[in-house]
């Protein structure tokens, strides 16, 4: 069934691939998925630019399930690889519209079940009705950037909605080559840390929240994270990952 989408998540993996997810013309979130080992970074690349990026409209063919996806990645859907084309791109002045077609008071709201702690946020694997949806902070409190003990580099969130404060990982795949780039340029991670900070405190700040798949180490659990950061004005300035790799 050929499907045009919205990108509005384009998040890192592991082992070079990528996961996408967006919107179609009835405002339903879908995420295209393959078979493992998924989505490689490469596929979405062409000619040197990218294929699927956030606000970009994408075509693709997707395959009819013959199950429902399992919750609370109930958004999950099969796609034919060689079909995926780039149509066009949002103009800046859309992207708010489209942002609040799945826009969230509240972070618990998103998931429509219990979000549970410890270690981290959470939801229970089999449980609730969506794993993506979107949030406007109600304040940014501190972008944190990191090397961690392993030697690989942390990216992270601390926020609040109208409730509580949240401290998540963020996975979007633009904002690490971003953070990247501006290293790789000569500034210290404090300093980019700082800068982010303050560049968010004074935008219009959307952040995209989904659920990561169980792990080895809580296979039963499925851990909130930051699937995309979107500013108004835009913070990329029309650029796309591709452009960020310094």
């Amino acid at each position: 069934m050929r499907t045009e989408l919205v990108i509005t998540d384009l998040t890192r993996m592991q082992h070079g691939n990528v996961c996408i997810a967006g919107y179609d013309a009835e405002r339903r979130c879908i995420r295209p998925v393959l078979p493992p080992p998924g989505i490689r970074q490469d596929a979405i690349i062409s000619a040197g630019r990218p294929l699927a990026f956030p606000f970009a409209v994408i075509e693709l063919d997707l395959v009819e399930r013959q199950a429902q996806a399992a919750p609370p990645h109930t958004e999950d859907q099969f796609y034919n690889p060689a079909s995926l084309r780039f149509l066009r791109q949002v103009p800046e002045d859309r992207r708010r519209s489209i942002l609040k077609w799945s826009l969230f008071a509240h972070v618990g709201d998103i998931f429509g079940q219990r979000v549970l702690h410890g270690p981290g946020r959470y939801v229970k694997e089999g449980m609730g009705v969506r794993s993506l949806g979107t949030l406007l902070p109600s304040q940014i409190e501190q972008v944190i950037y990191e090397q961690g003990e392993d030697r690989t580099w942390d990216y992270r969130l601390r926020f609040s909605d109208a409730h509580e404060i949240y401290g998540l990982k963020i996975v979007d795949l633009t904002w690490h080559y971003y953070c990247d780039c501006l290293r790789g340029q000569g500034s210290e991670p404090l300093e980019i840390a700082d800068r982010l900070t303050n560049m968010l405190r004074t935008r219009e700040v959307f952040v995209r929240i989904g659920l990561s798949r169980g792990w080895a180490k809580f296979p039963g659990r499925c851990y909130l994270q930051i699937t995309g950061i979107h500013t108004l004005p835009d913070y990329l300035e029309g650029r796309t990952f591709i452009d960020l790799q310094c």
